[in-house]
């Protein structure tokens, strides 16, 4: 039996992953006698500049693949976009890798209109800076289209799916502030997509949200995003140590983190704790 570990949302670049933290999650992987790593996407927000130097510095130590997330496509053309979407690892005679980046076409959140959706899209969110050569909805399409091709012409007993954004609508975002937000984290397609074959795993992010394995239909999917570190769990643990800051249920998280990211102290406990939250953040599947 041999191991998969896939790892999504890093954002290297915002977390200041370096070479020392960077050797630190090698010496994870290798602890855990992981055998393939597979990063389902944003990486960080220059794939050229920062994303393949740390590929190509972790592979030297253990097989690694990859897909894209929005972070990752800043400033790629849609050719190369494309040409790194879909990529097939043999992992065994029985078992495949299936990676690919996925997409969104407002479906999640049906309130507002397509042209509603697309405007706050272009105010509010951070992929309003990629250049995209077709309309979202569109573009899913498409993208579910080649989807299903690939799986119907897949001879294996069993398929693992990595992908970046969100492919059922069990993982949507539910508070009411945030909900206008799920039009821009993927699509049920997905889903209706893969129970169609033997796909038994997928592994996603993009929403920043860990969860416990949940089996839905057939398909068991995974989500441990590492997130930003005011999302962590050593940062939330660690404020709530905090006696400065015991009575601030009216602070909003954003608040906390900064009032504490420049601490000594937190520094300090973010350097013991960041194995266990690489951990946290790591999906383990048997093959």
């Amino acid at each position: 039996m041999k191991k998969l570990a896939v790892m999504s949302d890093l954002h290297i670049d915002l977390n200041h992953i370096q070479e020392e933290e960077q050797d630190l999650l090698i010496q994870i992987l290798k602890e855990e006698k992981i055998d393939h790593l597979h990063l389902a996407g944003d990486i960080s927000n220059d794939f050229i500049g920062l994303s393949l130097p740390f590929i190509k510095a972790i592979e030297k130590d253990i097989p690694l693949t990859f897909n894209l997330g929005n972070h990752d496509m800043l400033g790629l053309s849609e050719k190369t976009i494309q040409e790194l979407d879909f990529q097939e690892t043999l992992l065994s005679k029985e078992t495949l890798l299936l990676s690919f980046h996925g997409w969104y076409d407002y479906s999640f959140f049906p309130e507002k209109s397509f042209a509603q959706n697309r405007a706050f899209k272009q105010q509010f969110w951070f992929d309003r800076r990629l250049r995209r050569l077709e309309e979202d909805p569109s573009l899913t399409a498409s993208i579910c289209q080649k989807l299903d091709q690939k799986l119907s012409e897949s001879t294996f007993q069993r398929i693992i799916v990595s992908m970046h954004f969100v492919p059922h609508r069990d993982f949507l975002l539910t508070h009411p502030k945030f909900k206008p937000f799920n039009a821009f984290l993927g699509s049920h397609k997905f889903h209706d997509i893969f129970e169609q074959y033997p796909v038994t795993d997928v592994v996603f992010g993009h929403n920043h949200r860990r969860m416990q394995a949940r089996q839905i239909d057939t398909i068991y999917y995974h989500s441990k995003p590492l997130g930003y570190q005011k999302e962590w769990q050593l940062t939330a643990d660690f404020i709530k140590s905090q006696k400065d800051l015991i009575d601030s249920s009216r602070r909003k998280p954003n608040q906390l983190y900064t009032a504490i990211k420049n601490r000594e102290s937190f520094q300090n406990y973010k350097k013991d704790l960041l194995s266990q939250e690489f951990r946290l953040a790591m999906t383990i599947i048997d093959y």
